[in-house]
């Protein structure tokens, strides 16, 4: 009886040795590790966010998930927020829509990050682009409102890719997304 408490116990005890707070550096967390929202930081993104920008409607909405990283030498799971977005035209017309089918295997917008300048932002990987890559910096951020900015991160040239014309045409991709925009809580 005492061995099978103590087996229990150490077993209790190594499971709860493997959550860590959100901040923690990952060099600090074990194989397999749980990098955790404990204090809840991440609630204040989850749910849906709208704006409006030349005549279209952004929604966005965040979801709270538990992400598994699967990195060669130290895999691990994070709490991180997704997103994905709908885009509406001002004749109400569905030009995007990617929360009707919420894909938690590949979101667009994956976050938050911190820059190496220390500002928050989120990732921002637009399907069909070519895989350009974007930072959408959390520029004002209260609990009913946040403003983000549009930046493009380094990419390579994709000689294959389908918008190459139209970037040459334009100056830019074609994301539907705009460069600023505050959205407001639903």
């Amino acid at each position: 009886m005492k061995t099978i408490l103590f087996l229990l116990l150490i077993t209790t005890i190594s499971c709860k040795s493997q959550i860590f707070p959100l901040n923690t550096n990952l060099d600090d967390v074990p194989y397999n590790g749980y990098i955790k929202d404990l204090d809840n930081e991440l609630d204040k993104y989850v749910g849906i966010w709208v704006g409006n920008w030349n005549g279209k409607t952004l929604s966005i909405e965040f979801k709270k998930v538990k992400d598994h990283r699967n990195h060669p030498q130290y895999p691990y799971y994070k709490d991180r927020i997704f997103g994905e977005r709908k885009v509406v035209s001002s004749n109400g017309v569905v030009e995007i829509d990617r929360i009707t089918n919420f894909d938690f295997d590949s979101p667009e917008i994956r976050g938050p990050f911190r820059s190496y300048s220390g500002e928050e932002k989120f990732l921002f990987s637009p399907k069909n682009m070519c895989r350009k890559r974007v930072s959408l910096y959390i520029k004002s951020f209260t609990t009913t409102q946040m403003t983000l900015h549009f930046e493009y991160e380094p990419s390579y040239y994709d000689a294959d890719c389908q918008h190459n014309a139209y970037e040459q045409q334009y100056g830019d991709f074609p994301v539907n997304f705009p460069k600023d925009i505050v959205l407001t809580k639903q």
